[in-house]
């Protein structure tokens, strides 16, 4: 039986404290097909859940345009440009996760020269 960690996601003015934990888990999220979990919970539910997260998917995609600035601080997208943009074709992509070594190496990648070698000599002088 697979595990699954659960991390609180604590607000903002909400208790600071961070929990984690560790719990058995379901069934259902073992399923790898949709048949599977159309039998399992209905098509009405699966569809329900897939068009929640696709919600989900396609507001980040806004998101990053409305969060998205120049070296100078400032929106890059205007709300009248992001709201007139065509987004009738948009399909979510699968997003793929790089490894804590793919992420620094990516990172050591986009620092100046001189930078660079000073970070790797601390690292190899640690």
């Amino acid at each position: 039986m697979s595990q699954i960690k659960v991390v609180t996601n604590a607000a903002e003015g909400a208790k600071k404290t961070t929990r984690e934990i560790s719990v058995i888990e379901p069934e259902v999220l073992g399923m790898t097909s949709v048949a599977e979990l159309v039998e399992a919970l209905g098509e009405d539910l699966v569809v329900a859940q897939v068009k929640g997260q696709l919600k989900v998917s396609f507001r980040a995609v806004v998101r990053r345009k409305l969060e998205e600035v120049d070296d100078n601080d400032e929106s890059v997208n205007s709300d009248e440009a992001i709201a007139d943009e065509d987004f009738s074709d948009w399909k979510p992509t699968l997003r793929i996760t790089k490894t804590p070594e793919e992420k620094a190496l990516e990172a050591l990648g986009n620092l100046p020269p001189e930078v660079r070698e000073a970070v790797l000599a601390q690292y190899n002088n640690a």
